[in-house]
């Protein structure tokens, strides 16, 4: 059996042992392209002078910041939410026992997610995502892949309408990249992201999540197959200047698969949206939107507490053993649910992939010990 603890910091100063012994059950939900998000409750008493608990703490004020970070065993510290209390909720009762706080707190796109504002950006996409993020003190550093730049100069200028964190998701979504707000190394100090989707072949040092056999550390593997998710898309433009045209239809033949088979055998073609092609080129439009499709296969399911020995996070690639033969192989992590308790960390997940494996005729990489059925 593994041993997880956790340890808290508090406006990026180490939480004291009296300050941890107040909290119950935490919550964090981590998601690809949306704010991570934490739920931290804390009993609350009522002193002999009728003052409640929560009046006068100041870590448990809103826009105060809380860390959690998680260690499995004697591995490394990982960091799971760094940011503001943004909704404190209240609970009292007359009975004793029942009264709870619930501190909410979500990472540092909060910050890029209050005013609104219109703006243009003569920029590449990847260029007006670094200028958003250096606009939030409390975004220390960024991790920006490049984006491709527009190729038709009617479309070379992004103009802002609504939050900055709206602005870079639509940026983000017709590149088929992700924008989102990590945890840095260190308190108070994210980083702004603005990300293509990670490479299948990257080893990210997580444990395989085995279904069956004696190294089986999860309890299910829940799968779907959107058999009409994965299409070709095709879009063109004319230039009323000179007249001239270009038409694109995507390649499905490009995208980087996690299996070796496609997960359908039926060619699907769709229409991309004419809003999608504003300032990127139309073959980059056109082949992220097949990109976004392609991930038809999903999964969900439970990793068994004190067995399973690493700590998951989106963004990442896990491989899959246990399942039958298409399903066993390299899964992206799109969802993860943290719940750390005074007695256990538990972990659900979300799983996707774009590919299905050969199937039971092709031997896998690795095996379980003694598969049943």
């Amino acid at each position: 059996m593994s041993y997880a603890r956790y340890r808290l910091y508090f406006d990026g100063v180490s939480a004291t042992k009296d300050q941890l012994a107040r909290f119950e059950d935490i919550t964090i939900e981590q998601e690809m392209d949306m704010a991570c998000q934490g739920r931290f409750q804390v009993p609350l008493c009522i002193s002999k002078t009728g003052v409640w608990d929560g009046e006068t703490e100041t870590f448990l004020l809103g826009l105060h910041r809380i860390r959690l970070e998680v260690q499995i065993q004697s591995a490394a510290w990982i960091p799971l939410i760094d940011g503001p209390i943004i909704n404190v909720e209240g609970g009292q009762f007359n009975e004793p026992g029942k009264s709870m706080l619930t501190l909410v707190v979500s990472d540092d796109s909060f910050y890029l997610h209050r005013d609104e504002t219109v703006k243009s950006f003569q920029d590449s996409d990847d260029q007006v995502a670094r200028q958003i993020y250096n606009e939030v003190p409390q975004i220390a550093d960024t991790d920006i892949d490049p984006a491709q730049a527009p190729s038709n100069p009617a479309f070379d200028k992004t103009v802002l309408r609504g939050t900055q964190m709206e602005l870079l998701r639509q940026l983000a979504r017709r590149q088929h990249m992700h924008a989102y707000v990590r945890c840095g190394d260190s308190p108070g100090a994210s980083v702004g992201c603005f990300k293509a989707d990670p490479s299948p072949t990257k080893d990210y040092g997580l444990a395989p999540m085995v279904l069956l056999g004696d190294a089986m550390n999860i309890f299910s593997f829940q799968s779907q197959k959107h058999a009409g998710q994965a299409a070709t898309f095709r879009s063109g433009w004319i230039n009323l200047k000179d007249r001239s045209t270009d038409n694109r239809t995507s390649d499905l033949g490009d995208i980087s698969l996690q299996g070796t088979d496609p997960t359908t055998d039926s060619l699907i073609r769709r229409l991309l949206r004419a809003r999608q092609i504003e300032a990127i080129t139309l073959a980059r439009a056109v082949q992220a939107e097949s990109e976004r499709a392609a991930y038809a296969l999903k999964a969900t399911g439970e990793v068994m507490k004190g067995v399973y020995n690493s700590v998951l996070q989106p963004y990442q690639y896990v491989q899959v053993l246990g399942a039958n033969g298409t399903l066993s192989g390299t899964w992206l992590i799109k969802q993860v649910t943290h719940t750390l308790t005074r007695n256990h960390y538990g972990q659900s997940f979300h799983v996707i992939r774009n590919a299905q494996s050969a199937g039971t005729n092709s031997a896998p990489s690795q095996t379980p010990a003694e598969i049943f059925g």
